[in-house]
């Protein structure tokens, strides 16, 4: 595993930089710095245009996801420092699908865009190729370490090409999935 120190450097500035412009707090909160996977896995078999991957009804569930919704608690703005995206079609349910694989993205999930939003800003445009697992290691740092704000709504948007439509699993056989992992520094009060 690579030093992350720069990351970690960043991500404290970055919410130093938060906490300074919050003028509306009546005394400080000691901050606890905490590494930590977002992730969340999907299946795209048949997916088309824009996707949101998560909002408001997202539940966490053990190996599918960890998101809670499209809102972070109170007291936890988290940090990116990093994204990789997995792919397989090993595997009937989400739940059992074989990560390990190092399966090529097709054509149209490799033409496909992963957007992460929040108020109207543009904190990750990403192709999907930029962000792909080529080693079980690989991740893609994001050197903006775009800050992700608690009690604030946000988008995770998967974005096709006009007219491209991922191919539904044949037979009803194995599906075709994305793991999308993110690497971040939450920040706890």
């Amino acid at each position: 595993m690579d030093n992350r120190t720069p990351q970690l450097q960043r991500a404290i500035k970055v919410l130093g930089a938060r906490q300074r412009q919050n003028t509306q707090v009546a005394k400080p909160q000691a901050t606890k710095l905490v590494d930590k996977t977002y992730y969340l896995n999907v299946k795209v078999d048949g997916m088309s245009g824009i996707n949101e991957l998560v909002d408001a009804n997202t539940k966490k569930v053990v190996g599918i996801t960890n998101f809670d919704g499209n809102l972070l608690n109170s007291g936890r703005d988290v940090v990116i420092d990093a994204i990789r995206v997995q792919f397989t079609t090993r595997g009937e349910k989400i739940e059992s699908a074989d990560w390990q694989s190092r399966d090529t993205l097709p054509a149209e999930l490799q033409n496909a865009d992963l957007r992460l939003i929040q108020t109207n800003d543009m904190l990750i445009d990403l192709p999907l190729t930029d962000v792909q697992n080529f080693k079980n290691e690989d991740y893609r740092p994001i050197a903006t370490t775009p800050l992700l704000r608690a009690k604030e709504e946000f988008k995770l948007e998967l974005e096709f090409p006009k007219g491209v439509t991922v191919p539904m699993s044949k037979n009803g056989g194995c599906g075709m999935f994305l793991r999308f992992e993110f690497r971040v520094t939450e920040a706890k009060k």
